[in-house]
């Protein structure tokens, strides 16, 4: 009876390493994406809680019919349209909304015009009658970003340049970049 232990060979370990090595490379990319995956259901997630939030209030609007109207310790202002606005019409007023619309808001930043540099986490410019939400990992210019945003329009508003388009109805709450 021979009772002789067999181990691993050196080669046959180092093949083995190999092969690991091999799969974990071609794997890895499949799981760098999830990232960008998130980044886009974070996006999608918040402009369709954000366009709830704008529905309720243009309803609440709707029913007293007057500007601005107190809701718990906030007074929302509204346009002639009865749509949501912020206290100025400017970034700053559309961070404004965002405070306003969200209970607790997550913390934005203002971006003062499409060439402002864009900190990390939600960000917030203004063009006209539409104010855009960009959730960045921060240091690009807003033109330049492209992370996903949605746009939420106070009115009939359209503008084409800059690699976008925007066409939106008032209350409309469009994605973009996705």
């Amino acid at each position: 009876m021979n009772n002789k232990s067999r181990g691993f060979t050196l080669i046959e370990l180092i093949i083995v390493i190999v092969t690991l090595g091999v799969l974990s490379v071609v794997a890895a990319p499949r799981f760098v994406d999830f990232s960008d995956d998130a980044n886009d259901a974070t996006t999608v997630a918040t402009s369709s809680a954000f366009k709830s939030g704008v529905a309720l209030l243009h309803a609440k609007y709707q029913i007293k019919q007057s500007t601005p109207i107190a809701i718990g310790n906030q007074s929302v202002d509204f346009n002639t349209g009865g749509w949501p606005v912020g206290s100025t019409a400017d970034s700053a007023g559309c961070a404004d909304l965002w405070n306003k619309v969200f209970a607790n808001a997550e913390p934005i930043s203002v971006a003062t015009d499409f060439s402002s540099t864009l900190s990390p986490g939600w960000n917030a410019f203004a063009y006209n009658q539409l104010c855009g939400y960009i959730k960045s990992d921060g240091g690009e210019a807003v033109y330049q970003s492209s992370s996903p945003h949605f746009v939420y329009y106070s009115d009939t508003f359209s503008y084409s340049g800059g690699g976008y388009t925007y066409i939106g109805n008032a209350g409309d709450v469009k994605l973009y970049g996705m």
